[in-house]
């Protein structure tokens, strides 16, 4: 019964551990910053459905990048009390 107790026991602290380890980071961008960065993202989308690549990794790519502009887009917040980057 000590064995099932400590396993039951190590299994639940293991899985608070996998759920508190999970990191969220911040980055800060000026809109010029942010607006430069997401053109390129869509002229590199746009170069690589006009390359001659294979179709399986043009859309691998392009599904990347527009993964990652979904969760920009998803999680953008606007703190108009922040400093300027310079």
């Amino acid at each position: 019964m000590k064995k099932i107790n400590t396993f039951l026991l190590g299994t639940a602290l293991f899985g608070l551990l996998a759920f508190a380890s999970e990191k969220v980071y911040v980055f800060k961008f000026s809109e010029p910053q942010i607006n430069y960065h997401w053109q390129n993202l869509e002229a590199i989308k746009l170069m690589m459905d006009q390359s001659a690549l294979p179709h399986n990794q043009v859309k691998q790519a392009v599904g990347a990048i527009d993964s990652l502009q979904k969760d920009m887009r998803s999680v953008l917040t606007i703190d108009t009390t922040a400093q300027p980057i310079k």
